[in-house]
């Protein structure tokens, strides 16, 4: 499941989610982002994991909380928690190292 996330949702969809959910901050202009998109949803969906998006340039706010200062940037949570964090153009063994 994918899921445009905002500083409106984001409680509800992430950190009251009872199942593991990948937080992906992209932008629309950014290749690298564009590059692991299709990574990142066969991965969602082959796991059976909620997959949260957010577009830096919408929402400003989560990205002063996250800090987030290079995307693709993608943090995963479990139960609520956020248990990894991953920065750049990274491999689909790598994502699926930290999501175990």
């Amino acid at each position: 499941m994918v899921v445009e996330i905002n500083s409106k949702n984001f409680e509800e969809e992430v950190l009251k989610s009872k199942e593991t959910v990948i937080l992906d901050f992209y932008g629309t202009w950014c290749m690298p982002c564009k590059m692991i998109a299709p990574i990142v949803e066969k991965i969602a969906e082959e796991k059976g994991i909620k997959l949260a998006k957010v577009d830096v340039d919408q929402n400003e706010e989560l990205i002063k909380k996250f800090r987030i200062m290079s995307i693709p940037t993608l943090k995963i949570f479990k139960e609520g928690k956020e248990i990894s964090s991953l920065v750049g153009l990274v491999s689909e063994a790598k994502i699926l190292e930290q999501i175990q």
